[in-house]
């Protein structure tokens, strides 16, 4: 259960353990989907604080979130991810890491976050960010979930994206799912399908988990410049879903 928002513009839940994570919103803003997104995370096991870049406002259109995005600057984004990081880290166990998750929008913040700040991982759902030299910043390993049919990010994450990272020697997951489009996580969304949201889901936990449980994984940030070149992944999911 979540435990209130705190000032600064985010919204706490679950407390405790080895491994939290900062959630960045999609272009609508810090909605009941996105609510029930950092809840489920802390109900796995990772407590979670959501950031309302917005401040409290959601968009009920496209154009109107395209509005609300445009009006966000860049220090802005990095000032409350850095407080939400900061407040997260407080919340769990001594030592803990905390990684920034986000989807499109979102996870172009998360990611940009990662570089810029000191987050352990990252989990990136079709987000882009505008220099991908900046992945050099990164201390631990990113998940990187795209989709085949949504060629403004996943073209450009395999036209810069994946160069940039193999050039820093960073470690990444990629899983590109076939025959979806952009957002596709999203319930209600027209692009929206179950299937590979739900393996989506259970990748991200699964790379949660091994970040929480295998220590060679998550690098000290000493080590993350000797990190191995990205291991590519993509086609269809392996396993069977609901």
């Amino acid at each position: 259960m979540p435990e209130g928002t705190a000032p600064g513009g985010f919204e706490a839940f679950g407390r405790g353990g080895p491994v939290g994570l900062v959630l960045v919103h999609e272009i609508f803003g810090y909605t009941p989907i996105i609510r029930g997104v950092a809840a489920s995370l802390a109900h796995e096991g990772f407590p979670t604080v959501a950031v309302d870049l917005y401040g409290g406002r959601t968009a009920q259109s496209l154009e109107g979130a395209l509005a609300m995005q445009g009006a966000l600057t860049e220090a802005h984004v990095l000032a409350m991810l850095d407080r939400a990081r900061v407040e997260a880290r407080a919340r769990l166990d001594p030592g803990a890491r905390v990684g920034a998750i986000g989807f499109s929008m979102g996870g172009g913040y998360a990611l940009l976050g990662a570089c810029r700040l000191p987050f352990d991982f990252c989990v990136d759902s079709y987000g882009r960010i505008e220099h991908p030299q900046e992945v050099n910043g990164l201390r631990g390993p990113l998940l990187l979930i795209l989709a085949s049919d949504d060629e403004k990010v996943t073209g450009w994450a395999f036209s810069a994206l994946l160069p940039a990272l193999n050039h820093a020697k960073r470690r990444v997951d990629v899983q590109v799912y076939p025959q979806v489009r952009h957002a596709f996580q999203r319930p209600g969304w027209e692009g929206h399908e179950d299937r590979a949201a739900n393996d989506a889901w259970k990748r991200t936990l699964e790379f949660l988990g091994r970040v929480r449980s295998e220590p060679g994984y998550l690098p000290s940030a000493e080590a993350a410049a000797s990190l191995p070149s990205p291991a590519l992944s993509s086609g269809p999911p392996t396993r069977s879903h609901p």
